[in-house]
């Protein structure tokens, strides 16, 4: 049996950034993982769809838009199979990178599928290891439907990439984060894309205002959109792409035999990121808490923390993840929607800027979006601020600071913002 004082399950953004910083503080860590580290995210999610993003757009912005730009060029293609080698390259880059930040810091990392014990053991390749504590970072899947069985003509996102070839027509059944930011890439290369959802409108956890700028840009992209729908039917397309969210991996690993407090297959934590079981922590997608990198990265933070000094008091706050979505145009936000702001606060304003007006914005010839501003009245305090439009998933680091900081819109007003620049956006003068 080998010993350490960390043990952690999983080598995706939680559980590579936890035993990084857990090393570094001076613990033993074991890190487990079955497939490549960095996750879904590195592997099959969001590093690799927005390199084909990039790659789309740039195409996208030639092939239609080259002329206004006085940029002549006849007969403009894309090579898919290119892009996909691109990526693959880029990829190994940034696995490589991991391999590199574990070893430093002397993480022992066991290649092999692990299998959880007890809240002190886990089982993997015939050996035992056995640690203080136990952090579960074995992410998620995507869901499936009986009504669309995956195999043929018939993917999830972690197969869709795999394709030999980019299709001629795409059915997306989901009207999510996920199917749109594909409806998006695809359409920018010229597949013919259909989406289709029984919810009544797209992105429907999201801001009225925010959804109804994305719906015109996919109209624009020759997207067609069906809601409300009984159910999703083919149309004959050469490929369906099922993208109704994703699944924590709570089944999985030797999971259940914890027997953790869950909630719809999400474990329950405290805003230590510990479970019901105490010594036992959950990070990232595990919990069904916003399914981003950098909420597994907070997560990861927040429990090494805990771990290394036990006095600690600093919890997780939700309030303070980005939330971003790499459409064309991109939609990102911070803290409170302004429905949210006027749940709590009496007196709610709203300072808002068009992208139109911005002087970077008319340069690069992207035009579409705004930022809305939204805080309290009485106090001034910014409470949350929501972006759509070019960079919006770049632009929303300083509406973090701004919201986390709890500036206020008279703080803000005296920051000096660089002319010309996208973040003039933020601006009110």
């Amino acid at each position: 049996m080998k010993s350490f004082d960390v043990l952690i399950v999983g080598g995706g953004p939680g559980g590579y950034r936890a035993a990084q910083l857990l090393a570094q503080g001076g613990k033993t860590v074991a890190l487990f993982e079955k497939k490549k580290l960095g996750g879904s995210c590195l592997q099959v999610g969001c590093v690799p769809t927005k390199l084909l993003q990039s790659a789309a757009v740039r195409y996208a912005t030639l092939a239609k838009e080259g002329k206004a730009w006085g940029i002549e060029a006849d007969n403009v293609r894309f090579n898919f199979q290119t892009m996909v080698d691109r990526t693959q390259k880029t990829l190994m880059v940034l696995e490589r990178g991991i391999q590199n930040m574990l070893s430093t810091a002397k993480v022992e990392v066991v290649t092999g599928e692990a299998v959880v014990k007890s809240p002190t053991t886990v089982e993997c390749n015939g050996e035992t290891y056995e640690g203080a504590s136990l952090i579960l970072a074995v992410g998620s899947r995507p869901r499936q439907l009986s009504a669309f069985p995956v195999g043929g003509k018939v993917v999830t996102s972690d197969e869709l990439l795999s394709q030999p070839k980019l299709p001629r027509s795409l059915l997306i059944v989901g009207a999510g984060v996920i199917g749109l930011e594909f409806a998006c890439l695809y359409a920018q290369l010229g597949v013919k894309v259909r989406v289709g959802d029984v919810m009544p409108k797209i992105l429907s956890t999201m801001d009225e205002e925010v959804a109804q700028a994305l719906m015109n840009s996919l109209r624009k992209l020759g997207v067609e959109i069906e809601l409300g729908l009984t159910a999703v039917a083919p149309k004959d397309e050469e490929l369906i792409l099922v993208a109704v969210g994703r699944q924590p991996n709570s089944d999985l690993a030797g999971i259940p035999s914890l027997h953790l407090k869950t909630d719809n297959g999400k474990i329950v934590t405290d805003g230590f990121m510990e479970t019901s079981v105490k010594g036992v922590y959950a990070l990232g997608d595990l919990t069904g808490k916003y399914p981003y990198a950098h909420t597994a990265y907070e997560h990861a933070r927040i429990a090494a923390q805990k771990i290394l000094r036990p006095s600690s008091l600093e919890t997780m706050d939700d309030t303070k993840v980005p939330h971003v979505v790499f459409t064309s145009p991109e939609i990102a936000s911070v803290g409170l929607s302004e429905a949210e702001a006027r749940e709590i606060f009496m007196n709610v304003k709203v300072l808002k800027n068009n992208f139109a007006a911005n002087s970077k914005a008319r340069i690069l010839g992207e035009i579409v979006g705004w930022n809305k501003t939204v805080y309290d009245g009485d106090q001034g305090t910014i409470l949350g601020i929501q972006l759509v439009g070019p960079e919006a998933t770049d632009l929303i680091g300083e509406a973090c600071v701004l919201v986390t900081q709890k500036v206020t819109v008279d703080q803000l007003d005296k920051i000096l913002h660089p002319h010309p620049t996208l973040n003039e956006i933020f601006s009110f003068h």
